[in-house]
């Protein structure tokens, strides 16, 4: 169905936008879709038809819990993907080749 969306996906991509600022992985796509993906699964999904219609009708104190909820999940997901960087699947260092 169109028009619908998660309503922290434009919110969690700014902020790892805003956090990667002049950082390499800026420009690397796999890493902010992981970022991402870690970010997103530790907020509560909420979809919506109109960022513009939600904005509107929440009240401030939601809109700062909201913000900093994004913030938390995002600098979260940044730490736990730069810890596992180089690790396989199953945990250990390396490409994978024995």
């Amino acid at each position: 169905m169109e028009g619908i969306s998660n309503y922290y996906e434009s919110l969690v991509f700014f902020c790892i936008q805003k956090k990667l600022k002049d950082r390499p992985e800026a420009r690397d796509e796999e890493y902010i879709a992981d970022v991402a993906c870690v970010a997103l699964n530790r907020l509560p999904a909420r979809y919506i038809r109109h960022v513009v219609d939600t904005r509107f009708f929440e009240s401030e104190d939601n809109i700062v819990k909201s913000n900093a909820a994004v913030e938390n999940a995002t600098s979260f997901a940044i730490e736990f993907i730069n810890s596992r960087r180089g690790q396989r699947p199953d945990g250990k260092l390396g490409s994978g080749t024995a």
